[in-house]
């Protein structure tokens, strides 16, 4: 294998820990968001009894939003579960940011890769 085939092989390697690596924080952020809820519930239950928990429940229950419209709830602070942030975080790395550094790096290996071949097709058409 030549090493411009394998500078390929290992940069589409990298392309693909990075991504993984931002869904795996994006995925362990929303876990880590309903572990806080389902926490933060359980402590509310023992403090305030059953009328406080149903009453809270109530009030996230009513505040029903899309999924765009809860990414960008969730990062201003204006939803109302006690775990918004972690989870619009979650999920903003998993949808958002992850793809986007995906497209970003697979748009600059492309237009290198392009202008490589321009370069030799240039070097070819001199050497005639």
């Amino acid at each position: 294998m030549s090493y411009r085939k394998q500078a390929g092989a290992i940069a589409s390697l990298n392309l693909g820990l990075t991504v993984a690596v931002l869904a795996a924080t994006g995925c362990a952020l929303v876990i880590f968001g309903c572990v806080f809820e389902a926490r933060w519930q359980l402590d509310l239950m023992h403090a305030g009894g059953r009328a406080a928990l149903d009453a809270y429940t109530d009030r996230v229950a009513s505040h029903q939003l899309s999924f765009a419209a809860f990414l960008v709830e969730s990062v201003t602070g204006r939803c109302y579960a006690r775990s918004a942030l972690l989870q619009g975080v979650g999920f903003w790395f998993i949808f958002v940011i992850a793809p986007v550094v995906a497209g970003f790096v697979g748009f600059v290996r492309w237009a290198s890769a392009r202008e490589r071949r321009a370069y030799q097709q240039l070097r070819l058409a001199v050497a005639h």
